[in-house]
């Protein structure tokens, strides 16, 4: 009789997207010609844990919802098992045309003893920022979407465990845009901070500061 032997599970690699594009339209995602979203990305939705998916070399095609329209995509390339990336979805300008940008996230220096956490600024419209840790300056003149010409921006940097006030502020002012209070971060994990919406603008594009916890 045959022996029903269960096989270890096959490595996969790891996904997280973010559709911070404000004045984009909802998208759906597409690996190739084959469809791999449940539900439409709309504006300013991010992927609440990596996504599993199986490795090789595919292009990552947004589509408007329910439309052959292109929104953005991420050229051919290749996920590697046991590999985490984030596809950072972005407006060029305010109501001008969606750009997909690939990151390949490494973890490699995060350390149990401490949190990290990394800072996008992705308001099209909005100008140098300052990032605040506590009325601490952490981050000083950070441009939109600076990490996608410079990699170490999308590096993890240490800061401390326990709750902290978040402050965005338009860079050499203390005209604070945008912050979250009371935020816990944890030793041992990874955190991405972001700025998304538009200045002046109002409900899902109205400007605010995120935390979302790398996890799968």
């Amino acid at each position: 009789m045959k022996k029903n032997i269960p096989q270890p599970p096959a490595d996969r690699s790891y996904l997280s997207i973010l559709h911070l594009a404000a004045t984009a339209p909802s998208f759906e995602v597409f690996f190739d010609n084959t469809k791999v979203s449940s539900n439409p990305f709309t504006p300013g939705a991010v992927s609440a844990a990596y996504n599993p998916v199986d490795p090789g070399n595919f292009s990552v095609i947004f589509k408007k919802e329910a439309s052959d329209s292109i929104v953005a995509n991420v050229p051919s390339a290749m996920y590697d098992s046991l590999h985490y990336y984030t596809i950072f979805v972005y407006n060029l300008q305010a109501n001008g045309p969606a750009q997909a940008f690939r990151i390949e996230d490494d973890f490699r220096n995060v350390a149990l003893s401490k949190p990290f956490y990394r800072f996008f600024h992705t308001s099209s419209n909005t100008g140098p920022v300052d990032l605040y840790i506590d009325n601490v300056k952490n981050q000083a003149g950070r441009l939109f979407a600076d990490n996608t010409g410079q990699s170490s921006f999308n590096n993890f940097v240490e800061t401390a465990t326990g709750y902290h006030n978040l402050q965005v502020k338009l860079a050499g002012t203390d005209s604070t845009i945008a912050s979250q209070n009371n935020v816990e971060l944890l030793s041992g994990a990874a955190y991405t901070i972001y700025l998304k919406g538009l200045s002046h603008g109002s409900g899902s594009r109205q400007l605010s500061l995120n935390i979302l916890r790398a996890t799968n």
